[in-house]
């Protein structure tokens, strides 16, 4: 049974780290003026803002690769509550059209790096753990 165990690590590593780095790489394409803009209003220092590339492309990569993935995905979960407080704050409460909750794709990728952090690599990784 560790082997399958192993095989879930992976596939929730390559869905969290790769599905994040999408948001990276368009951080990377288009940069993040509009994000600099929201750290800034909120009255914190513009420098923050470039953590975005370490939450949504070193740490991604980390996660993919299975490296020191405990604390990349920390660093996931930092970086979409920082998200969440900065963009989606008046979401919290809401649903959509849709009957879904307006957050949850961020939640999904708050609480499925949450679950890495505690889960580990598996033995599908750098980490072999």
């Amino acid at each position: 049974m560790t082997g399958s165990s192993d095989f879930g690590k992976l596939l929730l590593r390559l869905m969290v780290g790769g599905l994040m780095l999408f948001h990276g790489i368009a951080k990377i394409n288009g940069g993040i003026d509009f994000i600099i803009t929201k750290v800034t209003q909120e009255g914190f220092p513009e420098f923050l803002a470039y953590g975005v590339y370490i939450g949504e492309v070193v740490a991604p990569l980390l996660i993919i690769l299975g490296l020191k993935t405990r604390f990349a995905s920390f660093v996931v979960v930092l970086t979409m509550a920082f998200a969440i407080y900065l963009v989606h704050a008046n979401d919290l409460l809401e649903i959509t059209k849709t009957g879904a909750w307006a957050i949850e794709l961020q939640m999904m990728y708050l609480l499925s790096a949450l679950a890495l952090m505690f889960l580990g690599a598996g033995k599908l990784s750098f980490d072999k753990e």
